[in-house]
């Protein structure tokens, strides 16, 4: 049943300027006590009393978040293959992070969703996008306030570093330094595959040369190079800046004071560890094979 009016058509109780049956809330931001109308409560609404609170709202929350180990540890992750973008037709944000379809699968599909929801609250699950990455994408306005007072934000690539809050702390760092590692280092076999490297290239040498300073505090022996012109098989000159730390002394380390979170790289070292050699070329479904791990991760 309609109500006509000479302003129009309404459906029976969601006239606009029928106030009754409302409630009183609080107002999120400013605390408040306002009168919402029931045709709003109905919609949703509530939770601000003004678009002014709801708006400041997002400032105030990004302020409560707290640099947790597995907040450090998804920070490293955004920094190392995080993408910050702005959308042009809805003037919001979205937080992408991507990864192999194959290489990454169970670290994207498994361990970064449960370190998202930890952190954040957000379920997210990862898909394909046409130029074949694997993309875990969402969007929290908070959030990404909290990354920007960070020094974390747009255009980071050749600017990033380790957040200072995070440095001055050796438990926040190792853990923000794993999130790194699991998303942009490798680790490879040299000496007839058998000598373990670890090993990542960053267009920022400010984050290489925070990497370099940390792991040196721990005690890790490392190679670095920056600004470093290569050219691809495209034939295009960039700019890069490495790291390396080499041999069984450093990775033992590295295992026992940092470690891995992906399993792209812990089946390599496991491989390594049980045959005394890793050969090049090697997929993760092979690798999984090779341990006997296919039925664990299936059922995990």
């Amino acid at each position: 049943m309609t109500i006509k009016l000479n302003s129009g058509c309404f459906k029976k109780g969601h006239i606009p300027w029928n106030k009754g049956n409302g409630v009183y809330k609080v107002c999120l931001s400013c605390n408040k006590r306002f009168y919402l109308m029931r045709y709003r409560l109905l919609e949703g609404g509530g939770k601000f009393c003004s678009l002014k609170c709801r708006r400041a709202y997002t400032k105030i929350k990004a302020k409560t978040f707290k640099i947790t180990p597995d907040m450090a540890e998804l920070i490293g992750v955004i920094i190392g293959d995080g993408c910050i973008s702005k959308y042009s037709h809805t003037n919001g944000y979205r937080i992408f992070i991507s990864g192999n379809p194959i290489e990454d699968k169970h670290y994207m599909e498994e361990y970064l969703p449960r370190l998202l929801k930890k952190c954040l609250g957000n379920e997210k699950k990862p898909f394909i996008v046409s130029n074949g990455a694997y993309v875990l994408q969402f969007a929290n306005e908070s959030f990404r306030l909290f990354l920007k007072d960070l020094g974390i934000g747009e255009k980071k690539a050749r600017t990033i570093g380790i957040p200072k809050k995070i440095g001055r702390n050796p438990i926040l760092l190792r853990r923000c330094i794993r999130g790194i590692a699991d998303t942009d280092f490798t680790f490879i076999f040299t000496k007839k595959h058998n000598y373990p490297r670890i090993t990542a290239q960053f267009a920022s040498d400010r984050l290489v040369r925070d990497i370099e300073t940390s792991l040196r505090n721990f005690g890790f022996t490392l190679n670095t190079s920056y600004n470093s012109e290569i050219k691809d098989k495209r034939g295009y000159n960039w700019i890069t800046n490495r790291i390396h730390l080499d041999g069984p002394h450093n990775l033992r380390k590295w295992m026992e004071e940092i470690g891995f979170s992906n399993l792209r790289i812990i089946s390599r070292y496991e491989v390594w560890k049980k045959n005394g050699q890793l050969m090049p070329r090697t997929t993760l479904p092979e690798r999984l094979k090779e341990l006997g791990w296919q039925g664990v991760v299936q059922n995990e």
